[in-house]
Parts: C-alpha cells; sequence; structure tokens
C-alpha cells in the first residue's frame, strides 16, 4: 500500500505481490477491508515492538529527545503516510472504521503511556498529555507537508523539525528534570 496508496490498493495486486492465488488470499482476508484492517493492525503492532525494545533500556528522554524518537520510528517513514490514509478512508467506511479505532485504542492508550514514562511522567498529567498531542499534530503536519508539498523538500522538513525541537526545549518541563 506504501507503493501505490490506498486508493489504488487492489487486493489482485496484494494475491500477485504474495505469490498467493486469488483464492487463498479471499480464504483469509474475505474483503479489502479485511486484509486493510489486518495490514494496519500489522503496521501498529510492529511500531509497537519497535518502541519496547528501544525503550526498555533508555532512560528519561527531555522533550527534544522524545521529540526525535517520535520523528524517528514513528512519522519519518512512507508506512506512516499510508496508515493517514487509511485512517482518512475509515471515516466514510463503516467497516473499516470500526475496525481501525479499535486497532487505534489500543496503540495510543500504547503509545501515551510509554511516552509520559520516557519523560519520567505520568500519563494522567495533563501537561504530558498536552505536550503529547501537540508534537504528535506537529510532527504529522511535518510528515505531510513534506509528502505533498514542492517548496523545499528535505531541507525545509529539517528545518521545520529543527524550530519545533527549539519551542519545545524553551516551553516544557518535566519531572525527569533534564
Amino acid at each position: 500500500m506504501t507503493d501505490v496508496g490506498y486508493g489504488r490498493f487492489a487486493t489482485d495486486d496484494v494475491a500477485r505481490r504474495a505469490n498467493v492465488s486469488r483464492g487463498a488470499l479471499t480464504h483469509q482476508f474475505p474483503s479489502r477491508n479485511h486484509l486493510i484492517i489486518a495490514a494496519y493492525d500489522y503496521l501498529l503492532t510492529s511500531w509497537e515492538r519497535d518502541w519496547a525494545n528501544d525503550t526498555i533500556h533508555a532512560g528519561h528522554m527531555t522533550p527534544v529527545e522524545l521529540t526525535d524518537l517520535l520523528w524517528t520510528k514513528l512519522f519519518h517513514s512512507t508506512q506512516y503516510v499510508a496508515s493517514l490514509e487509511i485512517m482518512l478512508a475509515a471515516r466514510k467506511d463503516d467497516e473499516l472504521g470500526n475496525g481501525i479505532r479499535a486497532i487505534m485504542v489500543r496503540w495510543t492508550e500504547h503509545r501515551d503511556k510509554l511516552t509520559a514514562h520516557l519523560l519520567g511522567a505520568s500519563p494522567s498529567d495533563e501537561k504530558v498529555k498536552h505536550f503529547v498531542q501537540l508534537t504528535l499534530c506537529v510532527l504529522r503536519g511535518i510528515a505531510l507537508h513534506h509528502n505533498f508539498s514542492t517548496d523545499g523538500g528535505a531541507g525545509l522538513q529539517d528545518k521545520l523539525l529543527a524550530d519545533w525541537k527549539a519551542l519545545v526545549a524553551g516551553q516544557f518541563k518535566f519531572p525527569a528534570g533534564r
């Protein structure tokens, strides 16, 4: 899906790339939505695993270090843009939407708890919640801008990210005290 996008994603192409028959594919995934939901679940599960592996031995991070981790592990990838396409498509498709929302609930709870832990703070701390949501929105915007913009490419993306980190460094302090 990262190669062709949501709109051009076809189960026939998946069967061909996986070297399985169309029947074998539909046996496992009765519809395109079932396949997309399974792929989305796989993507988020792999992100969860990566996060767990990367943070088991990590100490507390500063907000800038956490921003770098979020950017590197989540937002700076073709898979992230593909996941956004799926989330947007799920708004208007009840079957797809219900499946995607169930996965998102699990993922966001995991992500937010781990993020608070990395900051040395409580996940129920309102300042932490605000920082996490604001940072996610900014990074999401930078990722989208890079994929749909013609005005500056990666250089502009790097500058926007550096500017955000400069703002974060001056505005957000958490118990880790660094």
